[in-house]
């Protein structure tokens, strides 16, 4: 059964939009080891790339379901520390604003990553030109 897709009027700024897990865990690694190579224990850069998708995963799996011709306008990411193997991190997303500007919508997410203890991983600021 599908519902219908988030509008713009469905956003409220300061609103939570939900939370949920992922883990980064040996599959993840795989994959991006099958196209980056793999480093002794880990990289820095295979972490910081986890938490990347993490972050997105979280936006993609919690803003749903979304209406067709959505534009990704802009991101920024701030790192605070970098996912573990095995570790779970917790992501959520948060609508920071909205505004119509030269008859666009643009929506404004925060999308917040801690791992184990709560330790911060990332903050991001999400974009989007929404299409209805």
């Amino acid at each position: 059964m599908t519902s219908d897709p988030i509008v713009f009027d469905d956003f409220v700024p300061g609103a939570p939009m939900g939370e949920r897990v992922e883990v980064y865990d040996a599959e993840q690694a795989r994959r991006w080891q099958s196209i980056f190579g793999q480093a002794e224990g880990g990289s820095a850069a295979e972490g910081a790339s986890m938490a990347v998708i993490s972050m997105m995963r979280g936006y993609l799996n919690l803003v749903t379901p979304r209406p067709p011709g959505n534009v990704h306008a802009r991101q920024r990411l701030q790192m605070h520390g970098i996912p573990r193997a095995g570790e779970s991190i917790r992501i959520a997303v948060r609508c920071t604003g909205k505004e119509l500007r030269r008859e666009r919508k643009y929506v404004e997410l925060a999308v917040q990553g801690s791992g184990a203890q709560g330790r911060a991983l990332f903050a991001a600021q999400l974009s989007l030109i929404w299409a209805a």
